[in-house]
This record gives structure tokens, sequence and C-alpha cells, in this order.
């Protein structure tokens, strides 16, 4: 037969709290000054900025020209009259030097020219689509990029802050100290 023996034991608890505060150095509290000045004299422009790089990113989206101050002309990119002058003197210049060598009256001229303006037109479009795209990102993240540093200042600044006001750490502990086990235990058979 077996059996159990029980013990008994006791339980302590334990809790607490200190309080410590930390007082900055003459160096921190003139750089935590600098940084409160700082965000205080870019703060009013946060909030336009982001307000400006969203409506001019409305803009582009909706196929607007129309943009605000020196970005207006920007969306046009190379117009179709400019486009065309390009293509016009490079036909010139093509005739020109075919002219030279003989190639008039070929079949050649024709391919080349029509490749020529080809080419002109197609790389014009390409950089008029190309500086969409750059407008557009220049709405979607350019105040993000100069809003950054600003921000990050700030982080840190309150981060610095944080440190230097009251901690308080508080504690609780439980153990039981004393016997709580079985007994003996044997079989007979």
């Amino acid at each position: 037969m077996g059996g159990n023996k029980g013990g008994g034991g006791t339980t302590i608890t334990q809790s607490g709290s200190s309080t410590q505060e930390r007082q900055p150095t003459k160096e921190e509290t003139r750089l935590n000054e600098l940084d409160v000045q700082l965000r205080e004299s870019t703060q009013p422009y946060l909030i336009p900025m982001q307000q400006q790089g969203l409506q001019l990113g409305s803009m582009l989206l909706q196929g607007r020209n129309n943009l605000p101050g020196f970005m207006n002309n920007l969306p046009q990119g190379i117009s179709p009259e400019v486009t065309q002058g390009i293509v016009d003197q490079s036909l010139r210049d093509v005739d020109t030097r075919m002219a030279g060598q003989g190639l008039m009256d070929s079949g050649t001229r024709a391919s080349v020219l029509s490749r020529t303006s080809g080419d002109i037109r197609r790389a014009a479009e390409e950089f008029n689509i190309g500086n969409r795209l750059n407008l557009l990102n220049l709405a979607l993240t350019g105040q993000a990029q100069v809003q950054q540093p600003v921000l990050g200042f700030s982080s840190n600044l309150g981060q610095r802050l944080t440190t230097l006001g009251p901690t308080t750490k508080t504690y609780n502990n439980t153990s039981t100290q004393g016997r709580n086990s079985m007994g003996g235990f044997s079989m007979g058979f």
C-alpha cells in the first residue's frame, strides 16, 4: 500500500516601487531648447506642405495640366510644335547627307526619313511620359523627403525628453518557502 505525506509551506509576497529622476546637463538642456525651437519654427509649414503635395498629386492623376506656380508648363513637356521642328530639321539634315551620297531617289531615302521622324516623335513622347511620372513622384514623395529630417529631429527630441522625467519602477515578487512534498511510496504485492 502506498501513502502520501504532505507538508506545509510559507508564501511571501513583496511589493513596492521606487522613483528616479535624472537631471539634464547644461549641454543637454541647450540641445533640447534648440530642437524645440526648430520644431516650433517648422511646424506651421508641415501640414500645408502635405496638403499641397496631395493636391498636386490629385491634379496630375486627374490629367490636369494647369498646375500652380512655376510647375504650370512642366506637364506639357516637349510640345508637338517643338517636336515637329526637331523632326523637320532632322529630315533636312538627313536629306542633305543623302543627296551628297547620291541616295535621293532610292527607296532608302523614304525608309530613313520615316524612321528618323518616328524615332524623334517616340523619344519626345517617352520624355513627356517620364516627365509626368517624375512630377507625380515629386507630388507623392517630395514633401516626405523634405519633412523627414524635421520629423526625425522631433522624434529624437521626444525620446530625449522622455528620459528626463521621473521614472517609477514597480515590482511584485511572490515566493513560496517550506516543505510541500509527497512522502514515501511503497507497493505491496
